[in-house]
C-alpha cells in the first residue's frame, strides 16, 4: 500500500512538472507573439504632396494592415506646415509616448532628420529609397551618404536598383584606406566611389528588394471622367498615352519623336501627355515643347499636365507607351499593366524586371524611335488580340505588385531591423 501511494505521488509530481513546462512553453510563445504582433509598432512618414504615388502606398498599407502584421501609426509631411523644426519634435514627442519601435521614411532628408531625433531613443530607422541619386552634390551627397549608413534598414525598389546602387560605391583598392569621407554620390561620373568593402557590404546586408504595392480596391474605386470629352479627342482616333513628369528619370523626348514616326503610317490617333514641368529640368520639358513645335504636332499631341487620376486616365486608354531613362521603379508601368491596359515600353534591366522579360509589356530596342514607333503600330494593328492578353497580364501583375505582399515584405523587414 505504501509503495503504490509513493507510485501514485511520484506520477503526480511528474505530472505536474510536466503541466509546468508545458505552461511554460505556451508562456513563452505568447510573450514571443505579443513582442512582435503586439508591441512592435510603425510610424510611416508622409512625403511631400507631389509624390502623391507614396502617400497613396502609406494609405493602402493604413487601410489594409492586420493586428497580426504590427501596429500601424501616421505621422504627416515634416514640411507641411513650414516648420519643419516644430513638427520634428512633435515627432519625437510621438515615438516616445507612442513607444514606437519603426520610423519608415521616403525621403533621404527626412531620414537625415529623423536619425537626428532618434539619438538616444530604442527605435529603428528604415528607409524606402525612390531614387538613384544621381544628381546629387556637395552637401546634399553627404547627407545621402551619411543616410545610407546610418539608417538600420534600406528599402530599394528592384534589383536593378539595389545593383546600380551597390556598384555606385564600387572601391579602388588604392584608395579605400582613409577616404571614406570623400564620397560622391554621381554615377554619371566614373571614378570610384569612395567607402570601404566592409562599408559596402554592412549596406548589401542591411537592405533588400520590395517592389512598390497598390491596392488595387482603392486602385478600381475612380470616378470616372471621360479624357475624350474633356480635351474633344474625336471616337474614331486610338488614344495613346503616357504618365510622368518632364524629368530625367524618363524620356519623354522618345515618346515625341515616336508621334512624329508614327505618324506617317497614317494611323489615326491622339497622344495625350500626363505629367508636369520641373523647375529644376526645365530643359527637359523646353526640349520638348521645342521638337513639338518644330515638328508641327499639335494635332497628334494633347498636353494634359499632372494628374491625379491615373486609374480613370489608364481605364481609357488603347495602348500605354513609356520610356524609362534612369529610375529605380516604373510605376506608371505597373499601374498600366495592373490596368489592363496595354503597354510599350523600352527594355532596360528594371523594365525587364518588373515586366517579367518582356511577359507582361512589349519591349522596344532602347533609344531606337523607329523600333519604338513599329512596335506601338503592331499592337494596333491587332489590338483586340493584345485586349485579350492585357487580361491576363493584369490578373498576374496584381498578384506580384499587390498590397498584401508588401506589408508582409514590411513585416519581415522590421523584424531584421529590430533583432539586428
Amino acid at each position: 500500500m505504501v509503495k503504490l501511494v509513493n507510485t501514485l505521488h511520484s506520477g503526480c509530481s511528474e505530472l505536474k512538472l510536466l503541466e509546468v513546462r508545458v505552461f511554460s512553453w505556451a508562456q513563452a510563445i505568447r510573450l514571443t507573439a505579443g513582442f512582435f504582433f503586439i508591441l512592435m509598432r510603425t510610424v510611416f512618414l508622409h512625403t511631400i504632396p507631389c509624390r502623391y504615388e507614396v502617400n497613396n502606398l502609406i494609405l493602402d498599407i493604413s487601410s489594409n494592415v492586420k493586428k497580426t502584421d504590427f501596429q500601424f501609426f501616421e505621422f504627416p509631411c515634416l514640411w507641411s506646415s513650414g516648420h519643419f523644426l516644430v513638427n520634428l519634435f512633435k515627432l519625437k514627442r510621438f515615438v516616445k509616448k507612442n513607444r514606437i519601435d519603426v520610423i519608415h521614411v521616403y525621403d533621404y532628408v527626412d531620414a537625415y532628420l529623423v536619425l537626428k531625433i532618434a539619438k538616444g531613443l530604442n527605435v529603428k530607422v528604415v528607409f524606402s529609397d525612390y531614387s538613384y541619386h544621381d544628381d546629387l552634390n556637395g552637401i546634399k551627397s553627404r547627407i545621402c551618404k551619411k543616410v545610407l549608413k546610418k539608417v538600420d534598414y534600406i528599402i530599394f525598389q528592384s534589383e536593378a536598383h539595389k545593383k546600380h546602387m551597390m556598384n555606385s560605391f564600387a572601391v579602388n583598392p588604392d584608395k579605400c584606406s582613409k577616404l571614406y569621407h570623400a564620397f560622391c554620390c554621381r554615377a554619371s561620373c566614373h571614378y570610384a566611389q569612395i567607402f570601404s568593402p566592409e562599408i559596402v557590404q554592412f549596406i548589401a546586408d542591411k537592405s533588400s528588394k520590395l517592389y512598390h504595392a497598390f491596392c488595387f480596391k482603392r486602385f478600381d474605386a475612380f470616378d470616372y471622367k471621360s479624357v475624350r470629352d474633356e480635351f474633344f479627342i474625336d471616337d474614331l482616333r486610338y488614344l495613346i498615352g503616357t504618365i510622368g513628369d518632364f524629368t530625367p528619370q524618363r524620356n519623354m523626348l522618345s515618346v515625341f519623336k515616336m508621334v512624329k514616326k508614327l505618324r506617317r503610317t497614317g494611323r489615326n490617333f491622339t497622344c495625350v501627355f500626363a505629367g508636369d514641368q520641373v523647375d529644376e529640368y526645365d530643359s527637359n520639358y523646353n526640349d520638348c515643347k521645342y521638337y513639338y513645335i518644330l515638328q508641327g504636332l499639335d494635332n497628334y499631341i494633347t498636353y494634359m499636365g499632372r494628374r491625379d487620376d491615373d486609374a480613370n486616365l489608364l481605364s481609357q486608354m488603347d495602348l500605354f507607351v513609356y520610356n524609362s531613362a534612369k529610375e529605380p521603379i516604373a510605376i506608371p508601368v505597373i499601374e498600366a499593366m495592373a490596368s489592363g491596359t496595354n503597354v510599350v515600353v523600352n527594355d532596360c534591366e528594371m523594365i525587364r524586371e518588373i515586366t517579367s522579360n518582356g511577359k507582361y509589356a512589349v519591349l522596344y530596342e532602347n533609344d531606337n524611335d523607329m523600333d519604338f514607333a513599329t512596335k506601338v503600330r503592331g499592337v494596333l494593328l491587332d489590338l483586340e488580340d493584345y485586349e485579350l492578353i492585357s487580361q491576363v497580364v493584369k490578373e498576374e501583375t496584381r498578384q506580384i505588385f499587390s498590397i498584401e505582399k508588401h506589408i508582409c515584405g514590411l513585416k519581415q523587414i522590421y523584424l531584421k531591423a529590430i533583432n539586428n
